[in-house]
């Protein structure tokens, strides 16, 4: 009976849908791919003249350390974000309406990790300026955080026919994994509230790093006695 409705199903099908399906992925693809290149924008090519020295030229580019650490937090970050993005589209095989504004919603804040990165690497030498563009920084990725766990949920559990069915270890490690950068992220934003010390926010992040590792050794040993 199952067997029949399924070749109803196919038969009924658009012959378009599951390029529909590639499409939405594939623009996705793009936005991130384009949100990831103009992370470089912000490199300045040393100014140099007939008159410019190795020193000067050295110099020039030794101030552009604060970008260049802004940009390969980004990079890492992003890459994590498209991977999650890439791991639910490939469950994914059917879409709604509501799936697909979830999936243009999440394109938001991946657009602004250009802007939010460069604002945060400017203002490293400016103490009055830095915290305001590190809480934004944080709260990019936050917004990041939650609108793919939103699009995770739509495809996986309200309209979970709309997807092929994850095993109990991927879903685990993905939500876990998710909603650990969310919070810790929540979490370093809020300690920003009370106090502007950069170590005390660095151990705050060490904290939450080491609560991660203790968290997924637990839940390695409870996926394992379960199996």
């Amino acid at each position: 009976m199952t067997e029949k409705l399924q070749e109803n199903t196919d038969h009924n099908k658009h012959p378009k849908h599951d390029f529909q399906v590639e499409r939405l992925a594939f623009f996705s693809d793009a936005i991130f791919a384009i949100a990831i290149t103009l992370l470089i924008i912000e490199f300045k090519i040393p100014h140099v003249t007939k008159e410019s020295s190795f020193d000067s030229v050295w110099e020039q580019l030794v101030e552009l350390k604060y970008n260049l650490l802004a940009l390969l937090l980004s990079f890492f970050l992003i890459v994590t974000y498209w991977m999650r993005h890439h791991f639910l589209f490939k469950h994914i095989h059917n879409y709604n309406k509501q799936i697909v504004i979830a999936n243009m919603a999440m394109m938001l804040p991946i657009i602004f990790f250009p802007f939010t990165t460069a604002f945060f690497a400017e203002s490293v030498d400016n103490i009055h300026v830095v915290i305001l563009a590190f809480r934004i920084f944080l709260l990019n990725h936050i917004l990041a955080g939650l609108t793919i766990y939103i699009l995770y949920w739509l495809a996986t559990v309200k309209h979970k026919d709309y997807s092929f069915e994850m095993s109990i270890t991927e879903r685990k490690k993905f939500t876990s994994d998710l909603l650990f950068t969310t919070i810790t992220f929540s979490v370093i934003c809020s300690v920003t509230f009370l106090t502007s010390n950069i170590q005390a926010i660095l151990w705050v992040f060490l904290a939450c790093g080491i609560s991660k590792k203790i968290f997924d050794s637990f839940s390695k040993k409870a996926v394992s006695k379960t199996a």
